[in-house]
């Protein structure tokens, strides 16, 4: 019985080859394609394959073969086919132009031009803020802990005061005569090669390329969408994963005959995850695009959007980043749905008041967006900041440093708030938006050091500085009721009279409120935008719960970001996982997720009632919903709830009533990628690569041993009728059985038909201009 070798591995890979030896095979013995027998002269193909293999490797890598990464070797043979079927005359050049075969990397034709950050103005800044705090602490007095205290109120307000400025400008920019959107004539010839480009790590394959196929479609129907050219990157790591992946993707490519290409590849090394997969995209195959649209895993955007988009980047050469508005779409808890409704209602104003504000100093969101390429290889290159992880190491929010290092540079960074069309979902639960909001608590932190750096615009370290101040809002707001309590327990009540306490309370509601009314004012004077909402009724009662179900929310907010700085302050750092975007409600990840916020709550109510029970009442908006948490978060986490909200018509947005045509396609296309047991069986006995890990962990563990003869039945039903003859269990007994894996790959490919796998190698795995182009 042969092993699972290299040889089996790249016989195993392409159609292409077996066919061209089987081709040489038959010349020899004089037989007609109508005499030879096909089994045996695939497994002579086979046979010979693997031969050709070995001494290919002996002659062209010597002993260093052994160590060659296999997605390395899967790559250079997709790519230079006749390198190895024709005689490695010259195999060697080729393959040293193709990358560096020891560490799988593939090859690059354009650097980053290495970028860094100095200390700049962060000394003076530091002495600034500690003057400023010994200066009120000296002035207090007696009265230390109240002036403390006024001073993070005043910084607070002055937070939210900023917020309801940028809805507020966005508010008069709507309705002014002078409106901020750009007016551009469409081009009038073709439009240059612009790659669509979209990152992956461990996501759910069938949502991934259905958007894909869904936009794919949209460009193909579009006049300029021959501009663009698709490309998923997956970072994904897991076997199983990676073969959902491929499949969809082949199921994808056999859906439509369309010329705009897809390519798809998976990295051997992901390092400095999204950031890291992107850069190795714009190094390889940058210098074949004058522009990219960068995508998320969870992006949607229209052919319209997608071109006009190119279009402004055509018209002003000094952009070389231009931003387009987000939209949510497919929120089905409660929570989410309440997200994405105020995200509809109150969002276009933030988006025109701070592309109005920002103006060419806008910043970058990491997705939905194009970039000019020759500017980014020029200026994003990303230093690794100083020290360890969570504040040194790898940049992770990537998007708003590139941003600023583009404008430092002199390019200029827009944001298009006047486009629709750009989509992307939400964590549906509690527990899932708390879990991203600490990747990025740690990557917004980092940002701490870079906005102090040398050389950026103001308006660059604006951005970073509200992004920090988002989260550390937590903490602070935290130690502003401590203190507000100390200061309470310490004077006499009177000392602040409730009119004063009740003003103060006010101001600070309409602050944080008028946002959201001046978004309900503006959904209600717009017609369509009005229908589009459920109507009146409906456009008020939603924005009311919303506020409700918001200020209730805010105190576990508090808390989490309170719990989240302080892990970073200590120095823990967030490892890379995959997001989880789909409605995953479980109690027990509820009760993990907010029980201390609920035992705080509690403690904090009887502490309350015992020493300063007139303080009760007053801060019933904090420790009432601190003390519900876990209630309160399963009921924001709940899927039932939400779709009774959306029976009684509320929290309803214009994705909903009036769902864009693309919206409707990716879900019509998600029956085609969806994934099933026998399929992803099939795809792991086939693919070589997959397989070869698979079975690798198998070594590592004790692996399951099946009676001689039950593995021999299993094999043979599922050689004689495929994967589907057999049962889930069955299935699961030949994936825990290193040697039946390895009887099945071999056997597989000479008796199970591989339409599928040829139709996936007969697709280009490059772009065609890009050998020429090197």
């Amino acid at each position: 019985m042969l092993g699972l070798t290299d040889g089996d591995r790249i016989a195993s890979l392409s159609a292409e080859i077996a066919h061209a030896t089987l081709e040489g095979l038959r010349q020899p013995a004089g037989e007609s394609a109508h005499e030879a027998d096909h089994e045996s002269h695939a497994r002579r193909a086979v046979e010979l394959a693997q031969t050709r293999y070995a001494a290919f490797l002996a002659t062209v890598f010597g002993e260093a073969s052994a160590s060659l990464e296999p997605l390395w070797l899967r790559a250079f043979i997709g790519a230079h086919p006749e390198v190895f079927l024709g005689e490695p005359v010259g195999a060697r050049a080729t393959a040293g132009k193709f990358g560096d075969p020891d560490r799988g990397a593939l090859p690059t034709h354009a650097q980053f031009r290495d970028q860094a950050f100095s200390s700049g103005r962060a000394p003076l800044v530091v002495a600034t803020l500690l003057g400023l705090g010994a200066l009120a602490f000296a002035i207090g007095g007696s009265d230390r802990v109240l002036w403390v205290w006024a001073s993070l109120g005043a910084a607070l307000f002055s937070l939210s005061a900023l917020g309801m400025w940028v809805a507020l400008v966005g508010f008069v920019v709507g309705f002014s005569a002078r409106r901020a959107a750009a007016q551009v004539q469409p081009a009038a010839g073709p439009l240059p090669r612009t790659a669509l480009v979209m990152p992956i790590y461990e996501e759910d394959p069938e949502h991934v390329f259905a958007a894909l196929a869904a936009m794919r479609e949209a460009l193909a129907e579009h006049p300029q969408g021959q501009a663009f050219e698709l490309f998923v990157l997956s970072d994904t790591r897991s076997p199983e994963r990676a073969a959902e992946e491929e499949r969809a993707l082949r199921r994808v490519l056999a859906s439509a005959e369309h010329s705009i290409p897809v390519f798809y590849r998976r990295r051997v090394r992901n390092d400095r995850q999204k950031a890291g997969n992107l850069a190795e995209f714009f190094e390889r195959f940058g210098h074949l695009y004058t522009y990219a649209v960068v995508l998320d895993a969870d992006s949607l955007m229209r052919a319209d959007t997608l071109v006009a988009l190119v279009e402004r980047m055509e018209a002003n050469p000094r952009v070389a980043l231009m931003q387009a508005p987000l939209s949510l779409h497919g929120g089905s808890t409660l929570f989410a749905r309440s997200q994405q409704y105020v995200a509809s209602v109150v969002g276009p104003l933030f988006t025109r008041g701070l592309a109005t504000i920002a103006g060419a100093h806008g910043n970058y969101y990491g997705h939905n967006a194009v970039v000019r390429v020759q500017a980014f290889l020029e200026c994003c290159a990303l230093p690794v900041l100083a020290g360890q992880p969570p504040l040194g190491g790898h940049i992770l929010s990537h998007d708003f440093v590139e941003a600023a290092l583009l404008c430092r540079a002199g390019w200029e960074v827009r944001i298009a708030h006047d486009l629709g069309g750009s989509w992307e979902e939400l964590p549906q639960t509690l527990p899932d938006y708390v879990a991203r909001d600490r990747r990025w608590c740690q990557g917004n932190m980092q940002h701490i050091r870079i906005a102090c750096s040398a050389g950026l615009k103001p308006k660059s370290r604006a951005h970073m500085a509200i992004g920090v101040a988002s989260y550390l809002a937590g903490p602070l707001w935290l130690l502003f009721v401590a203190l507000g309590i100390a200061v309470s327990v310490k004077r006499p009540w009177g000392a602040l009279p409730s009119e004063l306490a009740v003003g103060l309370c006010a101001l600070t509601a309409g602050v944080l409120l008028l946002p959201r009314a001046l978004g309900v004012i503006e959904v209600l004077l717009d017609g369509a935008r009005r229908r589009a909402h459920g109507g009146v009724l409906a456009v008020v009662s939603s924005a009311c719960f919303e506020a409700v179900l918001a200020a209730s929310l805010a105190p576990l907010f508090m808390l989490h970001h309170a719990r989240c700085v302080m892990s970073i302050a200590l120095g823990n750092a967030v490892r890379w996982a995959t997001q989880q975007r789909r409605a995953s409600s479980a109690f027990s990840r509820i009760v993990a997720s907010e029980r201390a916020a609920m035992a705080f709550g509690i403690v904090a109510a009887g502490a309350l009632a015992l020493f300063t029970p007139r303080l009760l009442v007053w801060l019933a908006p904090v420790w009432l919903p601190l003390a519900a948490a876990i209630p309160l978060a399963a009921l924001a986490s709940s899927r039932r709830a939400g779709q009774v909200f959306a029976r009684l018509g509320l929290l309803r947005t214009p994705e909903e009533t009036e769902p864009d045509p693309l919206i409707t396609r990716l879900h019509d296309l998600r029956v085609l990628t969806q994934s099933d047991q026998a399929a992803r069986f099939r795809d792991l006995v086939l693919d070589p690569i997959l397989l070869s890990s698979h079975v690798a962990r198998l070594e590592r563990a004790p692996s399951a041993v099946l009676p001689e003869e039950r593995a021999a039945r299993l094999i043979e039903r599922a050689l004689r009728m495929g994967p589907a003859a057999l049962s889930r269990a069955e299935r699961e007994q030949l994936i825990g059985s290193a040697e039946c894996m390895r009887t099945l790959h071999r056997d597989a490919w000479r008796r199970w038909p591989i339409e599928s796998w040829q139709l996936s190698r007969e697709q280009p795995q490059l772009p065609d201009h890009f050998e020429s182009a090197a």
